[in-house]
């Protein structure tokens, strides 16, 4: 018996246990190749060049890269949302999302040979307009990557939350257990008709509560429907505790989305600025096609 009880308890695990993918390994090995080469790239032209600067070649191709990668990583959204038709799943997406887009800030760092973050500080807000927003595309590169990498955590540890939370209470997620609650709720309504208004008055508190089941010693005065208040009692119980699992997994989802939400706005925000920075030193730079300011 004993047996057969954890046999049970190992299989509603498994069904809330997402299973691993093995993109995450294939882009996380990839994006350290990638990040790798460029890094080896780097410090040889610190070697052969005293003052290597964004607008010198190779730092001006790691800008470009870098570019390239964004556009890159924005594309999980793309997929994700609008061309669902694209090749492969969005969770090996949403792993090219994660490690590309934290390769894509050390390149881009490489690119601006760590300027603004390791000397030549901003003095002034002007700093933040100057060669076409340059710092400004890269302090948002760096909020976008941390704003990721923290939603990243807080999306898991509330994924666990609701996976915790499914696979004890009996029942599952948000809609198997709203399901379940209604059902609760009509098998009471069916032991309370009929009944006396004291009963009727119990039930309906309890389920006005939404948190607690009437206590048994309240059952006074009502001996002759003692056995149908018992059952009401504990589809009561049942219902309560149910409705305490719905609001813990609706406050996760809830925090997820209100991440998201803000996720969004930065990236969107931040893809308008490093978009802005990198075609204009293009037209300007490499193509000569808009005179330098």
């Amino acid at each position: 018996m004993a047996t057969t009880s954890r046999r049970s308890r190992h299989q509603v695990r498994s069904i809330w246990h997402a299973p691993a993918s093995r993109a995450r390994w294939y882009w996380l090995i990839g994006s350290i190749m990638l990040s790798g080469g460029i890094l080896a790239w780097y410090l040889y032209t610190l070697r052969i060049s005293q003052f290597p600067g964004p607008f010198d070649d190779p730092l001006r191709l790691f800008g470009i890269a870098a570019f390239i990668m964004v556009l890159v990583t924005a594309g999980y959204s793309l997929r994700r949302r609008f061309t669902r038709g694209l090749p492969g799943k969005v969770q090996g997406w949403l792993w090219m999302h994660t490690w590309l887009g934290g390769a894509a800030l050390l390149v881009a760092l490489l690119h601006e040979n760590f300027i603004r973050i390791t000397h030549d500080y901003c003095r002034n807000l002007s700093c933040l307009t100057s060669a076409y927003a340059a710092t400004s595309a890269l302090l948002a590169l760096v909020l976008l990557v941390v704003s990721g990498v923290i939603g990243r955590l807080l999306d898991i540890w509330q994924a666990r939350i609701i996976a915790r939370d499914a696979a004890s209470n009996g029942v599952g997620i948000v809609r198997a257990l709203e399901e379940r609650i209604l059902e609760l709720e009509y098998t009471i309504e069916r032991l309370c008709a009929g009944k006396s208004e004291q009963f009727k008055r119990y039930c309906l508190r309890a389920i006005d509560d939404g948190v607690r089941f009437v206590p048994e010693h309240e059952t006074g005065g009502i001996a002759e429907e003692h056995a149908d208040f018992l059952r009401a009692n504990e589809a009561l119980g049942q219902r309560a505790q149910l409705v305490r699992s719905v609001q813990r997994q609706l406050a996760a989802r809830a925090l997820m989305r209100t991440w998201r939400v803000i996720h969004m706005t930065l990236a969107s925000l931040a893809l308008l600025v490093i978009t802005y920075h990198a075609v204009m030193e293009l037209l300007t730079n490499v193509f000569h096609l808009v005179q330098p300011v």
